[in-house]
């Protein structure tokens, strides 16, 4: 779990660090401590100050113009998504990973729901990226290098307490190929955290023995698959497709046996017709995933 020092969060509250420990002592805003006595905050404890304090919207436009990013509250705080959507890829495109993370972090902080900021701002953020590869105004390794640090980004959304409580269900997502981004298996899994599923992953090449073993060691209820038609993935796997068909119907058929849901999500499965239709539950939105589990 990646941890705020104190300084992280005055900063990000536009609050001195009295105040801030004064806050923490009469319950304003929740923290854990190590044992030395240390405060330690994670951005679900500033998320939660946000919702529950009604002045947090206040106190946040001061912590981002401290930040000097104060144009970036205000369009989180019109839910200007598009626009948020153009500045994020613009911010990865110049590797200003600072920005990126002030969009995703900012309008989680701000109550943004998880499926509206992978729809909204993330995804539509990834395809201008992807459209500018497609017009030849950015090369391959750009394009890769944006994507990754978005996903970096998003990353924090996994390691911050989700949302809902543990459902008592354990969801295992499958990767198909070495060195991708994996930006949308990332963003499923936080839909899938915070609608209170535990959520594996198998990383890379998973042999069909060893994923029957996980499924039943874990009790793993749900499979999830992931595929975009973007260049910079398909780059790697459209050479593969036979291959990852291959992979996908044995899987599924494993799954079938062991009465494991299957969702398969991305445009990228219109590469694979001969798996598509062995597959009920699929998803583009991740609205739509939210329904779907």
């Amino acid at each position: 779990m990646r941890f705020l020092t104190s300084n992280d969060v005055a900063e990000i509250l536009g609050i001195n660090i009295s105040t801030l420990k004064r806050w923490t002592e009469n319950g304003t805003i929740g923290c854990s401590k190590t044992a030395g006595g240390h405060r330690k905050f994670t951005m679900q404890h500033v998320r939660d100050y946000y919702k529950n304090n009604k002045n947090s919207d206040k106190n946040l436009g001061l912590g981002l113009e401290k930040l000097e990013h104060k144009t970036i509250y205000e369009l989180i705080n019109k839910n200007d998504y598009e626009e948020l959507a153009k500045v994020l890829a613009d911010a990865s495109l110049e590797s200003n990973e600072v920005t990126v993370n002030n969009i995703v972090n900012g309008a989680y902080m701000k109550g943004i729901v998880a499926s509206t900021i992978c729809d909204e701002i993330i995804e539509p953020g990834s395809m201008i990226v992807e459209n500018a590869l497609r017009q030849k105004y950015i090369s391959h390794v750009e394009a890769f290098i944006s994507r990754k640090l978005i996903t970096r980004s998003v990353e924090s959304l996994n390691q911050n307490k989700p949302n809902g409580s543990f459902n008592g269900k354990t969801a295992l997502c499958v990767n198909f190929e070495d060195n991708l981004p994996d930006l949308g298996v990332v963003m499923s899994e936080i839909i899938l955290r915070h609608s209170g599923y535990n959520v594996l992953n198998t990383g890379s090449h998973a042999e069909l023995g060893s994923l029957q073993d996980i499924i039943n060691k874990k009790n793993v209820d749900l499979l999830l698959f992931y595929l975009c038609d973007m260049q910079c993935c398909m780059a790697t796997v459209k050479d593969n497709l036979s291959k990852t068909a291959s992979q996908v119907k044995d899987i599924v058929a494993l799954a079938d046996k062991l009465k494991v849901k299957v969702i398969f999500g991305g445009s990228g499965i219109h590469f694979l017709p001969d798996v598509s239709g062995q597959i009920s539950n699929t998803f583009n939105k991740y609205f739509d995933l939210e329904k779907i589990i």
